[in-house]
């Protein structure tokens, strides 16, 4: 039976598809026998059917196309076994000789085999019978010629393992294992819990996949191998005095074990340890065999690494993606353009500085003209904050609702913030009130930086500065008091957050209040909007190529000149 596998990406995690039909439809539809869910993809994007003759895949005049190992196909096209198919950019492999029943089952069993391993307590004794030992953190062992074929088979079989699922290679490893020792009866791979620092087992294959047996592994063995870096081999278990007589790995008539530690790629940690060993009466390791395992111990850590890395790039890529979608809608919690108000401009910026903000600017507008405006700044960055500054997005405009008055608006939002379930964070937050027919901007500020008011000939004030209350959040009961200033021609008010005033250039110098005034003071413009753009690539000139620590946002209400009509 054939199947598709789809590649692991940031679009779409690994699935399989049995392609048990005569007619596969694929598309974006829910009804198609393989749905993906991907914008780029039309409801019916192609078919797969088979005859006696084989598999064949249609595009049914998509969008996009298909494509097979790179060629865009214009008619009925034949399937071979490790064709790549794609479809926009997801990619799907088609293997027909593949037996997904099969290997269902062969996990099954390596589950249930699993399920009868004991990793048992039991104290070392220096008297264990160690008839071989290498020290791997030394040097790797020579290929000599008597296994050097085998070797070579081995890390070729071991190799196709990479890029693998991790709970794909572990299993595989086993299986291999007991193909190259062929006096082996079981295989073992522990590795070492990142919390606990206890080996803890992974893998395991016994050869007769019908043995019913329990199995017990000596957890101060691997631990010993792990400890000192030393591979070992005894061949003389039964009559080792570690071992009591009562022990049932005498009574499993266990002759041989060999053992070797998983090396990191430079050979400084230990990330667990391979164990074969041989349950049949004169089916014993040599040394030459116990080279042999920590020959193969390389690749296998190689092997096992590459998966947690691909693993590792895969989830990420899925983050990412969810990030950037969950950017996208922050963004659109944001004003997507100014209002157009008759005798004014206005100008905004933001810039988060991961994926997702605190920061947050709106403007409303009001059924009897007044236009308000309002930024704010949730301490600290990312998921946490952005979901705070949604709230006091929704909390804002549903306070212009409930509250009579405006001062009533800011307390209601100090009140919410100062609930205990926020876990502590405050926000700075400016809010203001514009009206157009009398040009009077009132205006309330909890803990943020003040207002500047830029006048013409390079005029800068800060306004308010002796009537700042606290940050929303910080105590239930604060005043907020009430600013209030008329804004005459050709005027303008900006409002930033200090991600702006904080912005650090290569020197770890900051761009300062000092400088946000400073370029005001000379700043020439013909328009609010290259006001606004000026200001912003001062702040970026100075920093260069220095990453953007905290989140930027500004707005500017400018009052046009001649305007006051």
């Amino acid at each position: 039976m054939a199947l598709l596998r789809t590649r692991d990406s940031s679009v779409i995690a690994q699935k399989t598809f049995l392609l048990e039909n005569a007619v596969i439809r694929i598309g974006r539809a829910a009804s198609s026998d393989i749905p993906l869910d991907h914008h780029g993809i039309s409801r019916e994007h192609a078919i797969i059917t088979q005859n006696e003759n084989g598999y064949f895949i249609t595009d049914l005049d998509s969008r996009n196309g298909t494509f097979i190992n790179g060629r865009l196909i214009k008619e009925k096209t034949p399937l071979t076994d490790g064709d790549l198919i794609r479809l926009c950019d997801l990619e799907l492999v088609f293997t027909e000789s593949e037996h997904p029943s099969h290997c269902t089952l062969k996990q099954r069993q390596h589950e249930e085999q699993m399920s009868r391993v004991f990793v048992v307590d039991t104290e070392y004794s220096e008297s264990f019978t160690v008839k071989s030992q290498i020290k791997l953190a030394d040097k790797k062992p020579a290929i000599t010629s008597a296994n050097a074929a085998v070797k070579l088979q081995a890390m070729i079989d071991i190799g196709r393992n990479l890029g693998a699922a991790v709970d794909q290679v572990l299993p595989q490893l086993v299986e291999n294992l007991l193909k190259i020792f062929l006096q082996a009866d079981c295989a073992y791979i522990l590795l070492l819990d990142d919390q606990t620092s206890r080996l803890e087992l992974k893998a395991f294959l016994h050869r007769d996949p019908h043995n019913q047996e329990s199995f017990r592994v000596s957890r101060s063995i691997l631990e010993k191998v792990a400890m000192t870096k030393n591979a070992i081999l005894s061949d003389d278990v039964a009559n080792d005095s570690r071992f009591a007589p009562s022990d049932s790995i005498i009574s499993y008539n266990i002759c041989s074990i060999m053992a070797a530690p998983i090396m990191d790629y430079d050979k400084s940690e230990v990330l667990g340890v391979i164990q074969v060993d041989a349950r049949s009466h004169g089916q014993k390791f040599t040394p030459g065999d116990l080279d042999l395992l920590v020959a193969l111990s390389y690749p296998a850590a190689l092997a096992y690494q590459s998966a947690k890395l691909h693993e590792a790039a895969v989830a990420e890529k899925i983050i990412e993606r969810e990030m950037n979608i969950a950017n996208t809608v922050q963004r659109g919690l944001l004003p997507q353009s100014p209002p157009q108000i008759k005798g004014y401009g206005f100008y905004d910026f933001y810039r988060p500085a991961k994926y997702l903000g605190g920061d947050y600017y709106d403007y409303i507008q009001l059924a009897d003209g007044k236009l308000v405006f309002a930024l704010g700044d949730v301490s600290g960055k990312g998921v946490a904050a952005s979901l705070l500054m949604a709230k006091l997005s929704a909390e804002v405009r549903g306070g212009l609702i409930i509250e009579p008055t405006f001062a009533g608006s800011v307390s209601r939002l100090n009140k919410i913030f100062c609930e205990a379930r926020w876990d502590n964070r405050f926000i700075t937050f400016f809010f203001g009130v514009l009206d157009p027919k009398t040009h009077e901007i009132v205006f309330f500020n909890a803990g943020h930086i003040p207002p500047i008011l830029v006048s013409p000939g390079g005029v800068v004030e800060m306004l308010g500065e002796d009537r700042i209350g606290l940050p929303l959040g910080v105590m239930e009961d604060t005043e907020y008091p009430e600013n209030r200033f008329t804004i005459r021609s050709d005027q303008k008010l900006v409002v930033l957050s200090d991600g702006l005033t904080d912005a650090m250039d290569a020197q770890e110098q900051y761009f300062t209040m000092r400088g946000v005034v400073g370029h005001l003071k000379t700043a020439k413009a013909d328009t609010i909007e290259e006001f606004g753009e000026k200001l912003i690539n001062a702040v970026h000139s100075f920093a260069g190529r220095t990453p953007q620590t905290d989140d930027q946002s500004l707005l500017i209400v400018g009052r046009i000149a001649d305007s006051d009509q």
